[in-house]
């Protein structure tokens, strides 16, 4: 007999899409801050453990979503948002995608946030506070971007918080460090930008946020994106392809799922649409399940998060398979 999965939706993926035009903000972010703060500020002071506490407001001010993200271990915490009951972040929404962004959390150095918010090539991304569009952004403290109708607003909690919340929200919002921007999606501008030295023992004042490149497909030509650091193998029944992939593939994000927008696809129903994400983030190639229905298996094991750091099968859902083989496994 054979086995049953669910699968994310009914009807087929269509190739073209009639989009909604984007949503223009009408409010500031600190105007909505300050809308909703009596209701935020008792959320926020529930969480006293170091994480990631994300809230999705309208520019009425009214809280429309919100979770917050423990950092459990040192790897840190991933959460997807999107319009799926399965995200961590669900926002009830037609033109937002199912599986809309991953955001991961992590510490950096003391008492101190790494915020990392990856577009998952939706059809509606993401602006920065600045009004710019942006596929990717590394935050060093809280983050604020704007997606269709909502405002999102990401707060580094416990230790890790950049300052006090004060009773009111006037003084809470100029107690944020202020954002500085730094576009490393410009080489030239990159080499511009200085950022500013923090003085030793002081609350820190600004916030860098980098914009960081898009996911682009992968290349026909393969290394045609720089150092080559492995091989993705995916396999399904009797056929199996191989892809040979950058380092630059892999900090940009690469996806993978049944979808037209995933850089590797699979027809299944079984997979979900965007179902793994494989992103370079610090240092450690991840490969992350974007809250997918059927999941993704390792050594037996349902994982949401796992480091490639060594040559690993990967099962997904109706037989299919991905090992991932680095470039240069180390001596055992």
């Amino acid at each position: 007999m054979a086995e049953a999965h669910g699968h994310d939706d009914d009807k087929p993926s269509r190739a073209t899409r009639i989009l909604a035009a984007p949503v223009e903000p009408r409010a500031s972010f600190a105007a909505t801050f300050k809308a909703m703060f009596r209701e935020l500020h008792p959320i926020y002071a529930a969480f006293d453990k170091d994480g990631l506490l994300c809230v999705a407001a309208r520019e009425d001010g009214k809280i429309a979503a919100y979770v917050h993200l423990p950092i459990l271990s040192e790897q840190g915490a991933f959460g997807v948002i999107g319009r799926h009951e399965c995200c961590a972040l669900t926002l009830h929404d037609e033109d937002v995608s199912l599986r809309h962004a991953l955001v991961r959390v992590s510490r950096q150095g003391i008492g101190e946030a790494r915020v990392r918010l990856i577009d998952l090539d939706s059809s509606n991304t993401f602006r920065t506070e600045d009004g710019q569009v942006c596929k990717s952004v590394l935050a060093e403290g809280p983050l604020f971007v704007h997606v269709l109708g909502y405002q999102l607003f990401l707060f580094p909690t416990g230790s890790l918080a950049p300052s006090r919340w004060e009773s009111s929200a006037d003084a809470t919002w100029q107690s944020f460090p202020e954002r500085v921007y730094l576009d490393h999606r410009i080489p030239e501008r990159v080499n511009r930008e200085q950022r500013r030295p923090q003085p030793a023992g002081r609350t820190r004042r600004h916030t860098y946020m980098t914009l960081l490149p898009a996911a682009q497909h992968l290349r026909a030509k393969p290394g045609a994106g720089g150092k080559i650091v492995g091989t993705i193998l995916l396999s399904a029944e009797n056929t199996q392809i191989a892809h040979r992939v950058s380092a630059e593939d892999l900090e940009r994000g690469m996806l993978i799922g049944r979808y037209e927008r995933c850089q590797l696809a699979g027809a299944s129903h079984s997979l979900s649409r965007v179902h793994l994400v494989l992103l370079l983030d610090e240092g450690d190639i991840w490969a992350v399940d974007t809250a997918s229905l059927n999941g993704t298996i390792v050594d037996g094991q349902k994982i949401s998060a796992i480091v490639l750091d060594r040559e690993l099968e990967l099962k997904l859902p109706a037989g299919m398979g991905m090992r991932w083989v680095p470039e240069h496994i180390p001596p055992s």
